[in-house]
């Protein structure tokens, strides 16, 4: 495969990059790819990752409490040497929705890393973060870290467990804007809309070896028939709803004004303006101007 700019044009017109902020696609990209994983981690999260580093994967290890949480488990759980955990979380609603969901997630894995007989000091030495990407073009929270903290003592008292949230869209926009540091690159890849973007984003970042890796599983998850059947569904299911919210607000505007336009009538009527003038002036009929009287 030679990634060339002709290539990369003839894949985007025969073939739709699935975005790497759609959750299976993120987790079908960097589940088999775990130096990849490694850069984003080292990028957004305050700590360093070195190459000797070990990250291993942990999803197999998460308990599940309901049927319905087979489907609902966290996107990417890892472990690196042995010391740090943490949970990727690819959120496509906007974060104050999915908070309390995604903090239960922390809350299971702070009592699964607990080892049989082993001390307190040793506890200390371990970290949670859970890092959420989010991915709703109408995000509010663009970014935070969020610790236990005490509302009267202005105290921090538990740092080695974070739940730390980026816009993606805002590092879209700083990207576009002029700022091009390395975790701005990450998650704005993140945000491609196409193959030669995509390959645009990474080129800057990768190594040749790194970036033919990301690409080719890139065009293969968007070749999987599993994965763009349910990336078509989530689409629709998201234009079904974005319609039924602007219909609900025409008609709340439509009711707004109907009853706006009832107030004007009945401060007419005790006006003693008569039922024709108002009518004209209002739109309502002489009839609705009856009931109102």
């Amino acid at each position: 495969m030679k990634l060339t700019k002709e290539y990369l044009k003839k894949l985007d017109q025969k073939l739709e990059l699935i975005p790497l902020s759609y959750d299976i696609a993120f987790k079908s990209t960097f589940k088999t790819n775990l130096n990849l994983l490694k850069h984003i981690l080292n990028a957004t999260l305050p700590i360093e990752i070195s190459k000797e580093d070990k990250i291993n994967l942990l999803d197999s290890e998460m308990p599940i409490i309901n049927k319905k949480e087979h489907e609902q488990i966290v996107d990417i759980f890892v472990v690196i040497n042995k010391n740090i955990f943490i949970d990727i979380e690819m959120n496509r609603s906007k974060f104050e929705n999915v908070f309390e969901r995604n903090d239960k997630y922390k809350n299971r894995i702070s009592n699964i890393i607990f080892e049989k007989g082993e001390s307190l000091k040793e506890l200390k030495t371990k970290h949670i973060y859970q890092l959420n990407l989010n991915a709703s073009p109408y995000e509010e929270i663009l970014e935070d870290t969020i610790v236990m903290y005490g509302l009267k003592t202005k105290k921090i008292y538990l740092s080695s467990e974070s739940v730390i949230t980026k816009s993606l869209e805002r590092y879209r926009d700083l990207y576009y804007n002029g700022i091009r540091n390395e975790e701005v690159i990450w998650l704005t890849m993140l945000t491609a809309r196409s193959f030669s973007e995509l390959y645009e984003f990474a080129k800057e970042i990768l190594n040749e070896e790194e970036l033919k890796k990301l690409m080719e599983a890139s065009i293969n998850m968007s070749k999987d028939g599993f994965v763009i059947h349910a990336w078509q569904k989530e689409k629709m299911d998201a234009l079904v709803k974005y319609n039924e919210i602007e219909n609900a607000k025409k008609e709340g505007i439509a009711e707004g004004i109907k009853e706006q336009t009832i107030e004007i009538a009945k401060n007419l009527l005790k006006e003693n303006i008569d039922v024709e003038t108002i009518s004209k002036a209002t739109g309502l009929t002489e009839e609705e101007l009856k009931n109102i009287k």
